[in-house]
């Protein structure tokens, strides 16, 4: 074989394999988002099974380990838009995800008699006022993103949990209740800016009863 084709087929070879490697990088790439998200959902149950453990620092690193998966919450929404990477099905996940890791604390929350039930039912219920909400306005055709204040409440949310899971200091009750009032504030927000868009449109179909 002469020397001119085994440089050919060498150099075929080499860009086939740096095409292969580039494929796969790239779609381990795409894919950190959704294995944000799914870090995040893992995660829940180990964080408030610290929460109930009574042991030398349980608090403490359930609140690490509930820090760690708040800022998944923000670096899966930066390589979805920095790669293009972002899909419905991986959208729907990172909002399950997020609702989830904070109802999931919550409620443990509750139940350790950290914080009075009435707070709780304002968290969840918005959330799941809110998801009654985007859920219509897809029925309509019509996609609700998170805007600004929607975003502002979900930080200072993990951030209050966060402190809250640390200790249970009186001074953590700003966070928290800070962290209410803006619940409370972007779930009418939510609700004003979502009935402008759809006022004037037909009703949809209502869905038989499962």
């Amino acid at each position: 074989m002469r020397l001119p084709t085994i440089l050919q087929r060498s150099s075929a070879d080499l860009v086939s394999r740096i095409l292969g490697s580039a494929s796969t990088l790239s779609f381990w790439v795409q894919s950190i988002p959704n294995l944000l998200t799914g870090l995040r959902v893992v995660l829940t149950p180990v964080i408030v099974w610290l929460m109930f453990w009574d042991g030398s620092f349980s608090n403490q690193l359930a609140a690490i380990l509930f820090g760690v998966a708040a800022i998944s919450d923000l670096l899966d929404g930066f390589f979805a838009r920095r790669h293009h990477s972002g899909t419905q099905l991986g959208i729907f996940f990172d909002l399950v995800g997020d609702k989830f890791l904070a109802a999931a604390v919550l409620i443990a929350a509750v139940e350790l008699n950290w914080i009075p039930t009435w707070l709780v039912l304002g968290f969840v219920g918005r959330e799941l006022f809110v998801m009654g909400m985007r859920s219509y306005a897809g029925a309509q055709g019509v996609t609700i993103s998170a805007g600004h204040l929607g975003k502002m409440k979900m930080m200072w949310t993990y951030v209050a949990l966060d402190a809250l899971i640390w200790d249970r200091a009186p001074w953590i009750w700003v966070f928290v209740l800070f962290a209410f009032v803006l619940t409370m504030v972007s779930g009418l927000h939510y609700l004003v800016s979502i009935s402008k868009i759809l006022s004037g449109r037909p009703a949809p179909d209502v869905p038989d009863p499962i």
